[in-house]
């Protein structure tokens, strides 16, 4: 769930208050649950560097808290330290989920580490934790997954992402059957390629990335 513009301001609001007036990040009161979602704050408006501190902080104050593993996983995924990106989603993978909280941690902290070993070209990882995402959210009559701190990036972006990894890995089946999910949910007249020879294979893999590029612009 997305925060709302007036909860984006209470945080600020509140988070400034935990703040020297030289602007040290010297916290009072604050619990890890706060710092996080200050650090959430900061992630939307694309201050990962800062925003990953505040997520580290909340880890020291807590080391337990999942949503805080989850921001170090993507804040250090968008700075591109990818080991490190995996390090902390694979340990908040293992945490217990805030009985609280109304956001599926899991399926992010899934979605994260498919997009991050893709990134790192472990395709067979990337298939592996694509595959429990998929497992994790994919239910009858419930709508499809979204970031809940970026709404561009949804489980289309996954898909693509998981048909590019089998596409690298040779099982061409396994894409065919991600890309004509991604192109019947656009609604889309086009059809997968299910040409597996040279040729086609070439055009599949054209396909795969304007269906990246696609994406990236809606």
């Amino acid at each position: 769930m997305r925060y709302s513009i007036h909860k984006k301001y209470l945080i600020l609001i509140l988070s400034f208050g935990l703040v020297t007036i030289d602007a040290c990040r010297k916290k009072y009161a604050a619990t890890a649950e706060h710092m996080t979602e200050y650090g959430w704050v900061l992630y939307e408006t694309n201050d990962y560097l800062n925003s990953n501190a505040w997520f580290n902080d909340a880890i020291v104050d807590d080391s337990d808290w999942k949503d805080a593993y989850n921001g170090l996983g993507w804040s250090y995924a968008k700075l591109m330290v990818l080991d490190s990106s995996i390090l902390h989603f694979s340990t908040g993978l293992e945490k217990k989920q805030d009985k609280w909280s109304v956001t599926d941690t899991q399926a992010e902290i899934l979605a994260g580490l498919t997009f991050a070993y893709n990134a790192k070209g472990n395709d067979a990882k990337a298939i592996e934790y694509g595959r429990a995402f998929l497992d994790s959210t994919v239910k009858p009559l419930q709508p499809g997954w979204v970031f809940s701190h970026d709404s561009l990036l949804n489980y289309l972006d996954l898909r693509v992402t998981l048909a590019a990894s089998y596409f690298a890995k040779g099982k061409f089946d396994s894409t065919i059957i991600q890309v004509s999910v991604v192109l019947d949910s656009l609604n889309s007249k086009e059809t997968a390629v299910k040409d597996t020879s040279l040729i086609g294979r070439k055009l599949m893999a054209k396909q795969l990335m304007d269906l990246q590029t696609l994406l990236f612009k809606k």
